[in-house]
Protein backbone atom coordinates (compact mmCIF):
# COMPACT_ATOMS: atom_id res chain seq x y z
CA UNK A 1 0.00 0.00 0.00
CA UNK A 2 1.59 3.10 -1.26
CA UNK A 3 1.92 6.02 1.72
CA UNK A 4 1.64 9.99 0.07
CA UNK A 5 3.77 12.36 1.47
CA UNK A 6 1.10 14.00 3.61
CA UNK A 7 0.68 10.69 5.05
CA UNK A 8 4.68 10.28 6.19
CA UNK A 9 4.45 14.18 7.39
CA UNK A 10 1.63 13.12 9.64
CA UNK A 11 3.50 10.31 11.20
CA UNK A 12 6.06 11.80 11.52
CA UNK A 13 4.58 15.34 13.49
CA UNK A 14 2.44 12.56 15.20
CA UNK A 15 5.91 11.25 16.62
CA UNK A 16 6.80 14.15 17.66
CA UNK A 17 3.88 14.80 19.47
CA UNK A 18 3.92 11.72 21.50
CA UNK A 19 8.19 12.37 22.69
CA UNK A 20 7.96 16.27 22.64
CA UNK A 21 6.45 18.34 25.71
CA UNK A 22 3.25 20.20 25.25
CA UNK A 23 5.43 23.69 25.08
CA UNK A 24 7.82 21.95 22.64
CA UNK A 25 5.63 20.83 20.22
CA UNK A 26 3.29 24.25 19.77
CA UNK A 27 6.69 25.72 19.41
CA UNK A 28 7.59 23.00 16.23
CA UNK A 29 3.85 23.59 15.23
CA UNK A 30 4.55 27.40 15.08
CA UNK A 31 7.54 26.38 12.71
CA UNK A 32 5.30 24.24 10.81
CA UNK A 33 2.34 27.00 10.43
CA UNK A 34 4.76 29.84 10.14
CA UNK A 35 6.33 28.39 7.07
CA UNK A 36 2.90 27.34 5.22
CA UNK A 37 1.14 30.78 5.69
CA UNK A 38 4.26 32.49 5.06
CA UNK A 39 4.95 30.33 1.37
CA UNK A 40 1.03 31.04 0.82
CA UNK A 41 1.55 34.39 1.18
CA UNK A 42 4.38 34.53 -1.16
CA UNK A 43 2.76 32.63 -4.16
CA UNK A 44 0.05 34.63 -3.75
CA UNK A 45 2.04 38.16 -3.68
CA UNK A 46 4.49 36.27 -6.90
CA UNK A 47 1.63 35.65 -8.99
CA UNK A 48 -0.37 38.65 -8.76
CA UNK A 49 2.77 40.89 -9.14
CA UNK A 50 3.49 38.98 -12.50
CA UNK A 51 -0.07 39.20 -13.16
CA UNK A 52 0.67 43.12 -13.42
CA UNK A 53 3.63 43.48 -14.99
CA UNK A 54 1.82 41.34 -17.66
CA UNK A 55 -1.12 43.91 -17.78
CA UNK A 56 0.75 46.64 -17.61
CA UNK A 57 3.39 45.74 -20.12
CA UNK A 58 4.59 48.96 -22.23
CA UNK A 59 3.52 47.41 -25.55
CA UNK A 60 0.04 47.04 -24.12
CA UNK A 61 -0.68 50.43 -24.87
CA UNK A 62 -2.30 49.24 -27.87
CA UNK A 63 -5.00 46.97 -26.12
CA UNK A 64 -5.53 50.31 -23.54
CA UNK A 65 -9.41 48.97 -23.76
CA UNK A 66 -8.50 45.46 -22.37
CA UNK A 67 -6.63 47.12 -19.74
CA UNK A 68 -9.54 49.26 -18.45
CA UNK A 69 -11.43 46.12 -18.58
CA UNK A 70 -8.96 43.68 -17.22
CA UNK A 71 -10.70 44.32 -13.46
CA UNK A 72 -14.24 43.46 -14.64
CA UNK A 73 -12.70 40.33 -16.28
CA UNK A 74 -11.07 39.38 -12.66
CA UNK A 75 -14.53 40.24 -11.15
CA UNK A 76 -16.26 37.98 -13.21
CA UNK A 77 -13.42 34.90 -12.92
CA UNK A 78 -13.73 35.18 -8.96
CA UNK A 79 -17.71 35.31 -9.03
CA UNK A 80 -17.35 32.24 -11.33
CA UNK A 81 -14.90 30.41 -9.00
CA UNK A 82 -16.76 30.93 -6.17
CA UNK A 83 -19.87 29.62 -7.53
CA UNK A 84 -18.67 26.71 -9.67
CA UNK A 85 -15.05 25.94 -7.76
CA UNK A 86 -16.05 26.89 -3.86
CA UNK A 87 -20.06 26.05 -3.94
CA UNK A 88 -20.63 30.02 -2.82
CA UNK A 89 -18.68 29.92 0.16
CA UNK A 90 -16.32 33.11 0.38
CA UNK A 91 -16.01 35.00 3.45
CA UNK A 92 -14.50 38.41 2.98
CA UNK A 93 -12.76 40.63 5.13
CA UNK A 94 -11.17 40.31 8.64
CA UNK A 95 -14.36 40.15 10.84
CA UNK A 96 -14.50 36.59 9.80
CA UNK A 97 -11.89 36.22 12.04
CA UNK A 98 -13.09 37.92 14.43
CA UNK A 99 -16.18 35.58 14.67
CA UNK A 100 -14.43 32.53 14.26
CA UNK A 101 -12.44 33.48 17.24
CA UNK A 102 -15.42 34.34 19.57
CA UNK A 103 -17.70 32.13 18.22
CA UNK A 104 -16.53 29.17 16.98
CA UNK A 105 -13.78 28.10 18.90
CA UNK A 106 -11.11 29.38 16.51
CA UNK A 107 -12.10 27.22 13.76
CA UNK A 108 -12.25 28.00 10.60
CA UNK A 109 -13.40 25.99 7.50
CA UNK A 110 -10.81 23.77 5.44
CA UNK A 111 -11.55 25.53 2.10
CA UNK A 112 -10.48 28.48 3.04
CA UNK A 113 -6.85 27.50 3.55
CA UNK A 114 -6.95 27.65 -0.86
CA UNK A 115 -10.23 30.22 -1.62
CA UNK A 116 -8.53 33.11 -0.62
CA UNK A 117 -5.43 32.68 -2.70
CA UNK A 118 -7.67 31.91 -5.61
CA UNK A 119 -9.90 34.23 -5.26
CA UNK A 120 -8.24 37.20 -4.50
CA UNK A 121 -5.26 36.50 -6.90
CA UNK A 122 -7.98 36.67 -9.65
CA UNK A 123 -9.71 39.75 -8.00
CA UNK A 124 -6.21 41.88 -7.59
CA UNK A 125 -4.17 40.26 -10.50
CA UNK A 126 -6.51 41.16 -12.79
CA UNK A 127 -6.69 45.06 -11.34
CA UNK A 128 -8.94 44.87 -8.74
CA UNK A 129 -8.50 48.28 -6.86
CA UNK A 130 -8.08 46.05 -2.91
CA UNK A 131 -5.56 44.17 -1.46
CA UNK A 132 -4.27 40.99 -0.79
CA UNK A 133 -2.93 41.26 2.91
CA UNK A 134 -6.55 40.40 4.20
CA UNK A 135 -6.80 37.17 2.06
CA UNK A 136 -3.29 36.37 3.53
CA UNK A 137 -4.54 37.20 7.13
CA UNK A 138 -7.59 34.37 6.88
CA UNK A 139 -5.38 32.17 4.90
CA UNK A 140 -2.69 32.10 7.43
CA UNK A 141 -5.54 31.97 10.34
CA UNK A 142 -6.93 28.68 7.89
CA UNK A 143 -3.64 27.03 8.24
CA UNK A 144 -2.92 27.34 11.92
CA UNK A 145 -6.67 26.46 12.95
CA UNK A 146 -6.82 22.99 11.00
CA UNK A 147 -3.61 22.08 11.44
CA UNK A 148 -4.13 22.59 15.25
CA UNK A 149 -7.41 20.64 14.65
CA UNK A 150 -5.50 18.07 12.60
CA UNK A 151 -3.68 17.16 15.51
CA UNK A 152 -6.12 17.45 18.59
CA UNK A 153 -4.83 20.74 19.88
CA UNK A 154 -7.52 22.51 22.61
CA UNK A 155 -9.02 25.45 22.22
CA UNK A 156 -6.66 28.09 23.70
CA UNK A 157 -3.38 26.76 21.70
CA UNK A 158 -5.74 26.65 18.49
CA UNK A 159 -6.29 30.12 18.65
CA UNK A 160 -2.60 30.43 19.68
CA UNK A 161 -1.45 28.72 15.87
CA UNK A 162 -4.59 30.58 13.94
CA UNK A 163 -2.41 33.70 15.47
CA UNK A 164 0.90 32.50 14.68
CA UNK A 165 -0.60 32.02 11.08
CA UNK A 166 -1.60 35.14 10.78
CA UNK A 167 1.19 37.21 12.03
CA UNK A 168 3.44 34.86 9.12
CA UNK A 169 1.22 35.89 6.98
CA UNK A 170 1.49 39.55 7.37
CA UNK A 171 5.39 39.17 8.32
CA UNK A 172 6.16 37.11 4.84
CA UNK A 173 4.22 40.01 2.81
CA UNK A 174 6.04 43.02 4.05
CA UNK A 175 9.48 41.12 5.33
CA UNK A 176 7.92 42.85 8.53
CA UNK A 177 8.08 39.93 11.62
CA UNK A 178 7.68 42.98 14.29
CA UNK A 179 4.50 44.14 12.59
CA UNK A 180 3.21 40.89 12.04
CA UNK A 181 3.36 39.80 15.69
CA UNK A 182 1.67 43.21 16.44
CA UNK A 183 -1.17 42.92 13.44
CA UNK A 184 -2.15 39.75 15.04
CA UNK A 185 -2.60 40.70 18.80
CA UNK A 186 -3.65 44.26 17.88
CA UNK A 187 -5.81 43.84 15.02
CA UNK A 188 -7.53 40.53 15.93
CA UNK A 189 -7.91 41.76 19.81
CA UNK A 190 -6.54 38.41 21.07
CA UNK A 191 -6.61 37.94 24.45
CA UNK A 192 -2.46 35.99 24.85
CA UNK A 193 -0.61 35.43 27.37
CA UNK A 194 3.20 36.65 27.93
CA UNK A 195 4.49 33.00 27.27
CA UNK A 196 2.32 32.83 24.22
CA UNK A 197 4.53 35.83 22.13
CA UNK A 198 7.11 33.40 21.60
CA UNK A 199 5.14 30.53 19.49
CA UNK A 200 4.17 34.13 17.66
CA UNK A 201 7.57 35.62 17.29
CA UNK A 202 8.91 32.50 16.11
CA UNK A 203 6.38 32.07 13.50
CA UNK A 204 7.04 35.49 12.53
CA UNK A 205 10.26 35.26 12.00
CA UNK A 206 9.67 31.74 9.88
CA UNK A 207 7.29 33.66 7.77
CA UNK A 208 9.65 36.71 7.29
CA UNK A 209 12.81 34.53 6.96
CA UNK A 210 11.01 32.59 3.44
CA UNK A 211 10.16 36.14 2.33
CA UNK A 212 13.76 37.65 2.51
CA UNK A 213 14.79 33.92 0.96
CA UNK A 214 12.48 33.68 -1.75
CA UNK A 215 11.04 37.04 -2.66
CA UNK A 216 12.69 39.82 -4.70
CA UNK A 217 13.08 43.25 -3.89
CA UNK A 218 10.39 45.01 -6.45
CA UNK A 219 7.70 42.48 -5.15
CA UNK A 220 7.95 43.99 -1.33
CA UNK A 221 6.90 47.38 -0.66
CA UNK A 222 10.11 48.81 0.95
CA UNK A 223 11.48 51.80 0.39
CA UNK A 224 14.92 53.74 1.79
CA UNK A 225 15.16 56.53 3.55
CA UNK A 226 16.21 60.06 1.72
CA UNK A 227 16.03 62.52 4.36
CA UNK A 228 16.60 62.49 8.21
CA UNK A 229 14.04 63.42 10.77
CA UNK A 230 13.79 67.25 11.24
CA UNK A 231 12.12 68.29 14.68
CA UNK A 232 11.33 71.55 13.11
CA UNK A 233 8.66 69.51 11.32
CA UNK A 234 6.59 68.05 14.11
CA UNK A 235 3.95 70.74 14.08
CA UNK A 236 3.49 69.49 10.26
CA UNK A 237 3.60 65.85 11.46
CA UNK A 238 0.46 66.87 14.01
CA UNK A 239 -1.47 68.38 11.30
CA UNK A 240 -1.09 65.70 9.00
CA UNK A 241 -1.71 63.17 11.49
CA UNK A 242 -5.10 65.42 12.20
CA UNK A 243 -6.02 65.46 8.58
CA UNK A 244 -4.96 60.87 8.23
CA UNK A 245 -8.15 60.88 10.93
CA UNK A 246 -10.45 62.39 9.12
CA UNK A 247 -9.73 60.73 5.79
CA UNK A 248 -9.46 57.29 7.84
CA UNK A 249 -12.83 57.97 8.52
CA UNK A 250 -14.23 59.06 5.05
CA UNK A 251 -12.71 56.19 3.81
CA UNK A 252 -13.92 53.55 6.30
CA UNK A 253 -17.21 55.38 5.99
CA UNK A 254 -17.32 55.38 2.06
CA UNK A 255 -15.91 51.79 1.60
CA UNK A 256 -18.78 50.44 3.95
CA UNK A 257 -21.75 52.69 2.18
CA UNK A 258 -20.38 51.99 -1.58
CA UNK A 259 -20.31 47.68 -0.53
CA UNK A 260 -23.40 48.22 1.23
CA UNK A 261 -24.92 48.94 -2.40
CA UNK A 262 -24.10 45.82 -3.40
CA UNK A 263 -25.51 43.89 -0.43
CA UNK A 264 -28.62 44.52 -0.83
CA UNK A 265 -28.94 42.80 -4.14
CA UNK A 266 -27.41 39.79 -3.05
CA UNK A 267 -29.18 37.63 -5.42
CA UNK A 268 -28.77 39.61 -8.26
CA UNK A 269 -24.94 38.96 -8.48
CA UNK A 270 -24.24 39.07 -12.43
CA UNK A 271 -26.27 42.71 -12.21
CA UNK A 272 -24.00 43.79 -9.30
CA UNK A 273 -21.05 42.67 -11.47
CA UNK A 274 -21.64 44.27 -14.13
CA UNK A 275 -22.86 47.62 -12.34
CA UNK A 276 -19.57 47.64 -10.11
CA UNK A 277 -17.17 46.69 -12.80
CA UNK A 278 -18.33 49.58 -15.33
CA UNK A 279 -17.89 51.85 -12.39
CA UNK A 280 -14.58 50.73 -11.64
CA UNK A 281 -13.61 50.72 -15.33
CA UNK A 282 -14.59 54.13 -15.47
CA UNK A 283 -12.79 55.06 -12.67
CA UNK A 284 -9.67 53.29 -13.71
CA UNK A 285 -9.90 55.15 -16.71
CA UNK A 286 -9.77 58.28 -15.37
CA UNK A 287 -7.04 57.11 -12.54
CA UNK A 288 -4.79 54.21 -13.58
CA UNK A 289 -3.07 53.98 -10.77
CA UNK A 290 -6.19 52.99 -9.04
CA UNK A 291 -5.29 48.76 -11.01
CA UNK A 292 -4.25 46.69 -8.22
CA UNK A 293 -2.81 46.95 -4.89
CA UNK A 294 -1.36 50.28 -6.08
CA UNK A 295 2.35 49.69 -4.62
CA UNK A 296 4.00 50.51 -7.93
CA UNK A 297 2.51 54.12 -7.57
CA UNK A 298 3.37 54.68 -3.67
CA UNK A 299 7.41 54.14 -4.73
CA UNK A 300 6.79 56.97 -7.41
CA UNK A 301 5.43 59.44 -5.15
CA UNK A 302 8.48 58.53 -2.53
CA UNK A 303 10.84 58.80 -5.54
CA UNK A 304 9.26 62.08 -5.68
CA UNK A 305 8.37 61.37 -9.27
CA UNK A 306 4.68 61.97 -9.33
CA UNK A 307 4.33 63.35 -12.95
CA UNK A 308 4.69 59.44 -14.01
CA UNK A 309 1.01 58.87 -12.27
CA UNK A 310 -0.30 60.58 -15.35
CA UNK A 311 1.18 58.32 -17.96
CA UNK A 312 -1.48 56.46 -19.70
CA UNK A 313 -4.01 58.23 -18.24
CA UNK A 314 -6.78 60.80 -19.97
CA UNK A 315 -4.59 63.94 -18.41
CA UNK A 316 -1.11 62.60 -19.69
CA UNK A 317 -0.75 65.85 -21.48
CA UNK A 318 -0.82 67.67 -18.15
CA UNK A 319 2.43 65.93 -16.52
CA UNK A 320 4.47 69.02 -16.49
CA UNK A 321 1.92 71.24 -14.37
CA UNK A 322 2.51 70.47 -10.67
CA UNK A 323 -0.54 72.34 -9.78
CA UNK A 324 -2.96 69.58 -11.89
CA UNK A 325 -0.48 66.85 -11.14
CA UNK A 326 -1.26 67.90 -6.90
CA UNK A 327 -4.86 68.23 -7.73
CA UNK A 328 -4.56 64.92 -9.44
CA UNK A 329 -3.22 63.09 -6.57
CA UNK A 330 -5.83 64.51 -4.00
CA UNK A 331 -8.65 63.32 -6.16
CA UNK A 332 -7.02 59.60 -5.62
CA UNK A 333 -7.00 60.33 -2.14
CA UNK A 334 -10.71 60.11 -1.80
CA UNK A 335 -11.18 58.25 -4.73
CA UNK A 336 -9.35 54.75 -3.82
CA UNK A 337 -12.01 54.07 -1.22
CA UNK A 338 -14.71 54.07 -4.30
CA UNK A 339 -12.70 51.82 -5.89
CA UNK A 340 -12.15 49.63 -3.25
CA UNK A 341 -15.97 49.34 -2.77
CA UNK A 342 -16.49 48.77 -5.78
CA UNK A 343 -13.98 45.96 -6.20
CA UNK A 344 -15.42 44.08 -3.33
CA UNK A 345 -18.89 45.04 -3.64
CA UNK A 346 -19.46 43.45 -6.99
CA UNK A 347 -18.10 40.87 -6.36
CA UNK A 348 -14.28 40.53 -6.03
CA UNK A 349 -11.96 39.89 -3.01
CA UNK A 350 -9.48 41.34 -1.16
CA UNK A 351 -8.95 43.81 2.52
CA UNK A 352 -8.66 47.28 2.59
CA UNK A 353 -4.86 46.91 3.96
CA UNK A 354 -3.32 47.51 0.82
CA UNK A 355 -5.75 50.95 0.06
CA UNK A 356 -4.66 51.68 3.06
CA UNK A 357 -1.50 52.20 2.41
CA UNK A 358 -1.89 53.55 -0.95
CA UNK A 359 -4.11 56.91 0.51
CA UNK A 360 -1.69 57.13 3.03
CA UNK A 361 1.02 58.06 0.88
CA UNK A 362 -0.79 60.12 -1.23
CA UNK A 363 -2.10 61.88 1.58
CA UNK A 364 1.50 62.15 2.89
CA UNK A 365 2.69 63.46 -0.22
CA UNK A 366 -0.20 65.59 -1.16
CA UNK A 367 0.19 67.42 2.49
CA UNK A 368 4.02 67.89 1.75
CA UNK A 369 3.70 68.93 -1.69
CA UNK A 370 1.35 71.38 -1.23
CA UNK A 371 3.11 73.23 1.48
CA UNK A 372 6.06 73.26 -0.74
CA UNK A 373 4.38 74.60 -3.70
CA UNK A 374 3.68 77.32 -1.66
CA UNK A 375 7.19 78.39 -1.12
CA UNK A 376 6.75 79.56 2.40
CA UNK A 377 8.76 76.04 4.04
CA UNK A 378 10.88 73.21 2.26
CA UNK A 379 9.22 69.55 3.74
CA UNK A 380 10.81 65.97 3.07
CA UNK A 381 8.29 64.88 0.90
CA UNK A 382 9.62 61.13 0.99
CA UNK A 383 9.46 60.97 4.40
CA UNK A 384 5.78 62.97 4.76
CA UNK A 385 4.65 60.25 2.00
CA UNK A 386 5.91 56.99 4.20
CA UNK A 387 4.66 58.98 7.81
CA UNK A 388 1.50 59.07 5.85
CA UNK A 389 0.71 55.52 5.31
CA UNK A 390 1.07 54.67 9.08
CA UNK A 391 -1.46 57.39 9.63
CA UNK A 392 -4.06 55.90 7.77
CA UNK A 393 -3.38 52.54 8.70
CA UNK A 394 -3.52 53.36 11.96
CA UNK A 395 -7.01 55.12 11.68
CA UNK A 396 -8.53 52.63 9.44
CA UNK A 397 -7.67 49.53 11.72
CA UNK A 398 -7.14 51.45 15.00
CA UNK A 399 -3.58 49.82 15.20
CA UNK A 400 -0.84 52.25 15.74
CA UNK A 401 1.36 49.68 17.15
CA UNK A 402 1.16 47.65 13.77
CA UNK A 403 1.27 50.90 11.78
CA UNK A 404 4.08 52.66 13.34
CA UNK A 405 6.58 49.16 13.48
CA UNK A 406 5.26 48.21 10.13
CA UNK A 407 6.29 51.30 8.70
CA UNK A 408 9.52 51.24 10.56
CA UNK A 409 10.22 47.84 9.22
CA UNK A 410 10.17 48.10 5.23
CA UNK A 411 11.72 51.49 5.43
CA UNK A 412 14.83 49.51 7.18
CA UNK A 413 15.07 51.46 10.18
CA UNK A 414 13.60 53.33 12.75
CA UNK A 415 15.01 57.39 12.33
CA UNK A 416 11.32 58.34 11.65
CA UNK A 417 9.96 56.42 14.56
CA UNK A 418 8.84 60.07 16.37
CA UNK A 419 6.79 61.20 13.15
CA UNK A 420 5.40 57.84 13.07
CA UNK A 421 4.04 57.81 16.59
CA UNK A 422 2.93 61.50 16.22
CA UNK A 423 0.72 60.82 13.25
CA UNK A 424 -0.12 57.21 13.87
CA UNK A 425 -1.30 57.95 17.59
CA UNK A 426 -3.39 61.61 16.45
CA UNK A 427 -4.97 59.52 13.58
CA UNK A 428 -6.10 56.76 15.72
CA UNK A 429 -7.63 59.17 18.15
CA UNK A 430 -9.71 61.05 15.84
CA UNK A 431 -10.91 58.04 14.29
CA UNK A 432 -11.68 56.22 17.65
CA UNK A 433 -13.24 59.39 18.55
CA UNK A 434 -15.84 59.38 15.35
CA UNK A 435 -15.97 55.51 14.85
CA UNK A 436 -15.47 53.66 18.35
CA UNK A 437 -15.11 50.85 16.43
CA UNK A 438 -12.37 49.69 13.33
CA UNK A 439 -13.87 48.87 9.82
CA UNK A 440 -13.66 45.40 10.11
CA UNK A 441 -14.84 45.10 14.22
CA UNK A 442 -18.20 47.39 13.60
CA UNK A 443 -19.91 44.49 11.96
CA UNK A 444 -19.28 42.26 14.72
CA UNK A 445 -19.25 44.86 17.53
CA UNK A 446 -22.61 43.40 19.45
CA UNK A 447 -20.62 39.68 19.54
CA UNK A 448 -17.35 41.04 20.65
CA UNK A 449 -19.69 43.05 23.83
CA UNK A 450 -20.91 40.01 24.71
CA UNK A 451 -17.60 38.22 25.15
Amino acid sequence: MKINITDKVRVVLEWFQGRLTKKQFILLSAVLVGASAGLAAIILKTFVHYLFLLATYSKAGEFRFLFILMPTIGILLTVLAVKYVLKGRLEKGLSFIHFAIAKKSSLVPRYQMYSQILTSSLTVGFGGSAGLEAPIVITGAAFGSNYAKKYHINKKDRTLLLACGISAGIASAFNAPIAGVLFALEVLLLDISIAAFTPLIIAAATGALISKIILQDDILLSFHLQEPFNYYNVPFYILLGLFAGLVSVYHSRTFTMVESLFSKRPNKIYLNLIIGGIALSGLIYVFPSLFGEGYQSIKMLSKQHPEDLLTNSFFSHQKNNEWFVLFFIGLLVFAKAIATGLTIGSGGNGGNFAPSLFVGAYLGFFFSRFINLLHFYKLPESNFTIVGMAGILSGIYHAPLTAIFLIAEITGGYNLMIPLMIVSSISFAISKYFEPYSMDTKKIAPLLEDE
